[in-house]
């Protein structure tokens, strides 16, 4: 599935605003192994937000 730069940034950011408070910071961490966590848990939310979607 091809999609719009733009669209794909957008359910991205969608997501990330969805995400608790903690999540958010851990994103941002300099330790890898926790933005590596909130980073699967994120791309994990993507996917299920696209496959109610589509």
């Amino acid at each position: 599935m091809t999609m719009h730069p733009d669209l794909m940034k957008a359910i991205v950011l969608a997501a990330i605003v969805k995400m608790p408070s903690h999540s958010k910071r851990q994103l941002v961490s300099t330790v890898r192994e926790r933005r590596e966590k909130a980073e699967d848990a994120l791309a994990a939310s993507v996917v299920v937000e696209l496959s109610r979607r589509f």
